[in-house]
């Protein structure tokens, strides 16, 4: 009763800390709590032993003989089978939390629920075993059928596991999912821990002869099941699991627990064979069914349903650390661990920007610091933050916690867009960053890069307090630069905050970058100023093609990505806390957000210090800026620019943007009334205008002014294009749209038009260089039209992965509510229904159905 009344106590103690003292009040606090109560607890037994010292009338009996008996004699044999039920018990625990781990997590609260389940059940069932070992006799019997019950419930819950994802909704792992959370833990977890509980009275009852010896003989049950505990968790985690998989780690479990309910039979008098015959049972039904692997369970993901790994297996571990899904998408390869998605890996012939985000990371620092010579990757992931490093780095170091992560990268070496582990820069350290860092006490780098897990799972949230910042800061060279990433769907406006104080607070320059396609921040620190337009100038210089392959050919471009200057950095970072280790905010309040993420909210909280509304940087050619934002931001930086004229042509742009044309055209025509030369003024009119002019319109009388060549040329290839269907007549002007200049404001829609022209032939050479054409021309912010070429250009070529990559990339972007969307839409579904049903792009070309809701 004891030992169920102190397991009671942990299962609360467990959620305590996981639900209460962490989250809110930090480490530290949970800590000094918890030594708080130990005092209260001294004090109070203190008390009860002064009081029984006053009630005692006599002298306590003496143990006599008994005392000796508990640890010889036949019940002696006891002892190494509860020691070895504990190394069972505790794999199983192990086995578990790694598996459920992928439904239900792996943050602070995920794993207190885990604990706390498996606690309950070891507190009931000691309890009622405690009821129900009155002899020695029914005690031997009852550990016996503990045992057989551990190995028929386990396996029973493996064979359940898979179902679990369908009874969990999405974002498991939060306060308003809580009890899918446990109910996943309760399926598989609580059931057989009933039964564990249950070994320990047994156990004692077994080895103590009376009440003598009642406290000796709990000592030494308890000692062998606790030592027994210790190696089956250690063994577990670092050997058996990751050497056999959940399957056969299930199977080893399920014999052993059968062995030890035989050897219960067979040791103590009088023999069972009812108890031995039952264990033959369970042994027989376990070799004619044996467990499979839970391919749906290991699909999954804490962060929903809706996440599920698709795609055929291309390679599966169990890690010390992590369990590691490589799944092959056709287009690519997906990377997840314990079933967080972490990262892709492309295969050649796909668009080399749909991972731009990660791509950045080795690019960002090299853009602030072309000088650079020296790189650390915290985090290796898929490998696409090294592919495309600069050639100007010479040394690229990568830290990587998880071996089997690196086996998964080499794994696909051949069959992806370019090898990173290939690249003899690059030296891959498998260690902990924090260690790693620390061991290299001579070391300073010119860049290091953190791109660790999701900030609340195990092995990562200690990669985002100042704690890690300022180890970083101590590893860089005096001019060095540190580039963090965070997930915009994993922070609210608090957490951002106080990240920003968190870094700020170490660095002393600070900038934040939002990349396309968006989601994620990159925060740009060093300890000297940033001057990234002067910087961004002399890295494009050095290595103008790796940049290019970014869609990086001039300072706009990078600009474009700038959300927060060290000025606003500091203005919204004023009067956050700081994210330390004592408290870790992020890891514990993270993944609970829900509805209250930033993802959506990121412009409304950096708009009232938008860098580019303040000023911009000198020589920066406005119009490409403007080209390249948002249509809020680009009617915010619009607004406050200080020439009339301009400013007026940016509202426009951002009107058109916004598809509000009819304005839009009254503010150019009053632009051009003034200045009726104004290059960018002309091309949005021509823009707005292009419907008309392809039905007719005269071009000369729309802008009153003679044309320019390249609106000349661009002109005549709408109504071209319109007019012959064959694509002839629009051929015939190609020289003229190629000779269109890249920075001309009608570069894009030249462009546009040379492709069409090339689809209209059906033919193979022409199809090639529109996807050429496609893929040095969409950028690193495609629009949805776009998109629809490069799909139409490789459906033509009868390359339906790459088609249908394309289109899962439209389904991302389309808003249904746009007209033009709409159109887009169709003819997409008209390009799905003519690529053929079968082959191996069929689970690509089920979720592209399923997206356009074929």
């Amino acid at each position: 009763m004891l030992y169920a009344v102190n397991t009671a106590g942990g299962v609360t103690g467990t959620l305590l800390a996981a639900f209460v003292l962490m989250p809110y009040l930090g480490l530290s606090a949970a800590i000094a709590s918890a030594a708080a109560v130990n005092a209260l607890v001294f004090l109070a037994a203190r008390l009860l032993a002064r009081a029984a010292d006053s009630a005692r009338t006599g002298v306590d009996p003496p143990v006599g003989s008994a005392a000796t008996s508990a640890g010889t004699g036949p019940a002696a044999r006891i002892l190494p089978l509860i020691g070895v039920s504990g190394f069972v018990s505790f794999t199983y625990e192990v086995l578990w939390v790694r598996l459920v781990g992928h439904v239900v997590g792996s943050g602070v609260q995920a794993f207190g629920t885990m604990l706390a389940s498996f606690l309950a059940g070891i507190a009931i069932g000691s309890a009622i075993a405690s009821w129900l070992a009155s002899s020695a006799r029914r005690a031997a019997i009852g550990f016996g059928l503990a045992q057989i019950g551990i190995a028929a419930l386990s396996f029973a819950a493996f064979e359940v596991v898979d179902r679990i994802p369908d009874l969990t909704g999405p974002r498991v792992e939060s306060f308003e999912a809580v009890w899918d959370l446990t109910l996943a833990c309760m399926l598989t977890l609580f059931p057989s821990a009933l039964c564990i509980g249950a070994t320990f009275p047994f156990a004692v009852r077994v080895l103590a002869r009376g009440r003598g010896d009642a406290g000796p003989a709990s000592a030494r049950v308890y000692a062998w099941n606790t030592a027994g505990s210790i190696a089956g968790s250690i063994a577990a985690a670092f050997w058996v699991i990751p050497a056999l998989g959940f399957e056969k780690s299930l199977v080893l479990c399920v014999a052993l627990n059968l062995l030890l309910a035989a050897a219960s039979a067979l040791l103590f008098e009088p023999r069972r064979p009812l108890l031995l015959a039952a264990a033959a049972a369970v042994a027989v039904g376990l070799a004619i069914a044996p467990p499979e692997t839970p391919w749906r369970m290991v699909r999954s993901s804490s962060m929903g349903g809706g996440v599920q790994a698709w795609g055929r297996i291309q390679y599966f571990a169990v890690g010390r650390s992590s369990t590691v899904l490589l799944t092959d998408q056709h287009y690519g390869f997906n990377l997840r661990t314990n079933g967080l998605p972490e990262a892709g890996m492309q295969r050649p012939g796909t668009w080399i920007n749909r991972n731009l985000l990660t791509r950045w990371l080795g690019a960002l620092p090299v853009l602030a610091r072309p000088e650079a010579r020296s790189m650390v990757l915290v985090g290796l992931g898929g490998g696409m933050a090294i592919e495309v490093v600069p050639r100007t780095i010479e040394r690229i170091d990568v830290i990587e916690l998880e071996p089997e992560v690196l086996a998964a990268n080499r794994s696909v070496s051949p069959l992806r867009w370019r090898d990173p582990l290939a690249d003899p820069r690059v030296h891959v350290h498998l260690n902990d960053a924090r260690n790693a860092l620390l061991l290299a006490t001579e070391a300073r780098f010119d860049a290091i890069v953190s791109q660790p897990s999701h900030p609340w799972a195990g092995g990562a949230a200690h990669l985002y307090t100042s704690e890690y910042f300022e180890l970083v800061r101590s590893r860089l060279g005096s001019d060095g630069v540190f580039v963090q990433w965070i997930g915009l769907p994993f922070v609210d406006e608090t957490l951002v905050r106080e990240l920003l104080a968190t870094i700020s607070g170490v660095f002393r320059y600070v900038e934040v970058y939002d990349p396309p396609p968006g989601g994620s921040l990159l925060f740009l620190a060093s300890m000297v100023p940033l001057d990234m337009r002067s910087s961004v100038e002399r890295a494009l210089a050095s290595a103008p093609q790796d940049f290019a392959l970014l869609g990086i050919r001039r300072p706009e471009d990078v600009l474009a990505s700038l959300v927060l200057d060290d000025a606003g950095v500091r203005e919204l970072a004023r009067g956050a806390a700081t994210n330390r280790d004592r408290n870790n905010r992020l890891q514990n309040w993270s993944h609970r957000l829900g509805s209250r993420a930033l993802l959506r909210g990121a412009d409304e909280l950096f708009a009232p210090v938008d860098p580019l509304v303040r000023a911009l940087p000198a020589g920066t050619d406005v119009f490409a800026l403007l080209r390249r934002l948002p249509s809020r931001r680009t009617e915010r930086v619009a607004a406050a620019l200080p020439d009339p004229i301009d400013r007026e042509v940016g509202l426009a742009i951002a009107e058109l943007a916004d598809r509000k044309r009819s304005s839009a055209r009254r503010r150019i025509e009053a632009v051009l009334a003034k200045d009726p030369r104004h290059t960018e003024a002309r091309a949005v009119l021509l823009r707005i205008s292009a419907t008309a002019i392809a039905d007719g319109a005269d071009p000369e009388r729309i802008l009153a002014v003679p044309l320019s060549d390249a609106e000349r040329s661009v002109a005549a290839a709408w109504r071209a294009r319109d007019r012959d269907g064959s694509g002839a007549a629009l051929r015939e002007l190609d020289g003229a749209l190629a000779a269109v200049p890249a920075n001309h404001p009608l570069a894009v829609e030249a462009t546009r038009l040379r492709i069409q022209a090339r689809l209209a032939t059906r033919e193979p050479d022409p199809l090639r260089e529109a996807v050429a054409l496609a893929e040095a021309s969409l950028g690193d912010r495609p629009r949805v039209q776009d998109l629809l070429l490069r799909a139409e250009a490789y459906a033509a070529l009868g390359s339906f992965p790459e088609a249908l990559e394309t289109i899962d990339l439209i389904l991302d972007r389309l808003d249904p509510r746009v007209e033009s969307n709409r159109a887009i839409a169709r003819s997409a579904r008209a390009l799905v229904r003519a690529i053929p049903r079968e082959g191996e792009y069929a689970p690509l070309l089920a979720r592209v159905s399923r997206g356009l809701g074929l």
